[in-house]
């Protein structure tokens, strides 16, 4: 009975040796086909939470790609319209230049005036332009709402909002994907300062507004100057809020001042000439659309008109000048993307190289181990059958 149970235990104990060498073989093997050092987290377990947190990062790293891919597009869009904006304002200022032009003959108003008119339409077109996703460009965060609406008589409003979409590219970098509309084309700075004039010139008068600033921004105040002409010179007398607050010869180097109120002028005056000064700091493109084509009406030798089409022409100037700053400003961002997609991918490499150093297999020391394996194995099967085969009638 006991030797039995010793033989018994012999023949387990090979057997048992056997099946460990053949999992070692069948490890080998499903290394070399792989190519793969840690087949499972038994293998290498510290090994394998370092190639966990690898994945993590590589998954973080796709995900801010593809958002990049996407605040490109968006920022490409972006900057195809605001380049037609562009070509829009600057031949809107051309056609606003050529009106004032005093050869002009009643029938050229009317061609600049429907040349205008379609100019006008195509920049609606283009400010209330959608991207590849049906999104409103120019509509801040309420992007499924058309932003602009134009009435009957021209003017125009906004019913977006005044924010940006911001795209995470990075753990802790964000990138603006689209410009307010009213920011772009209603918050344009006064090509004349801090205010907006209202001319009521004489016949033949060249009079225009250079600038008028004022440093106190608490002083809200209407100003008006008027002007009168005899044989000692110029003069002047400015009204705060319809009150007569001073009066001087005017001296053109030296322009009208008053407090923290510089006023500068240019052109020939004319006795009678008067301007309204309104505190206006921001103008808008619309509305100097919209004035060009009214004042396109206007008699050629309406010298107020006149002023008011060097007004409109300025804003619009000013206007392409505004844009073409949020262009540079698109440049940069799509910089920002580039450089920091550059960036994710050569962390993706580091750290490709740094989970292979991990991960992968040294070809030459598998195959040795394999080899070893295999004699071991073989040892161990020839041990079971010799085990297997004893008899006492062997020895008889």
């Amino acid at each position: 009975m006991i030797s039995r149970i010793s033989s018994f235990h012999n023949y387990q104990n090979v057997a048992n040796d056997m099946n460990r060498q053949q999992v070692k073989v069948a490890e080998n093997q499903q290394q070399l086909a792989s190519g793969k050092r840690l087949l499972t987290a038994g293998d290498d377990p510290v090994s394998s939470i370092y190639i966990q947190n690898f994945d993590q990062q590589n998954t973080q790293i796709d995900q801010s790609v593809r958002s990049i891919t996407l605040a490109r597009n968006r920022l490409n869009n972006e900057e195809t319209a605001i380049s037609e904006v562009e070509n829009l304002l600057d031949e809107a200022k051309r056609k606003s230049m050529m009106m004032i032009n005093g050869s002009l003959s009643g029938d050229d108003r009317v061609a600049h005036k429907q040349d205008m008119q379609g100019l006008f339409d195509s920049f609606m077109n283009v400010v209330n332009a959608k991207d590849e996703s049906g999104n409103f460009v120019f509509a801040g965060n309420q992007f499924s709402k058309q932003p602009f609406f134009r009435d009957n008589n021209g003017h125009v409003s906004y019913v977006g909002d005044s924010y940006q979409r911001m795209a995470k590219i990075a753990p802790s970098v964000e990138v603006p994907v689209n410009d307010a509309g009213d920011k772009l084309f209603m918050e344009v700075p006064n090509p004349h300062g801090d205010y907006q004039p209202d001319y009521d010139l004489q016949s033949g008068s060249l009079l225009l507004l250079s600038q008028a600033r004022n440093s106190n921004n608490a002083d809200q105040s209407a100003y008006r100057v008027e002007f009168s002409t005899s044989q000692a010179g110029t003069s002047y007398q400015l009204f705060q809020n319809g009150n007569m607050v001073s009066s001087a010869p005017f001296e053109p180097g030296a322009g009208i001042q008053f407090g923290t109120l510089q006023i500068e002028l240019e052109g020939e005056i004319k006795h009678g000439d008067s301007i309204d000064l309104s505190r206006q700091e921001n103008v808008n493109v619309f509305d100097a659309f919209r004035r060009s084509i009214e004042l396109s009406e206007s008699d050629v030798s309406d010298a107020s008109a006149t002023a008011e089409l060097h007004q409109a022409a300025a804003e619009l100037s000013e206007g392409f000048k505004h844009i073409n700053r949020t262009r540079s400003e698109i440049g940069t961002r799509l910089q920002t993307l580039d450089r920091q997609e550059d960036m994710h991918q050569d962390f993706k490499m580091v750290m490709s190289q740094a989970r292979g150093t991990l991960e992968d297999l040294d070809y030459a020391t598998a195959v040795i181990e394999l080899n070893e394996n295999m004699m071991a194995l073989q040892a161990s099967q020839q041990a079971f059958a010799k085990t297997k085969d004893l008899n006492l009638f062997n020895y008889i």
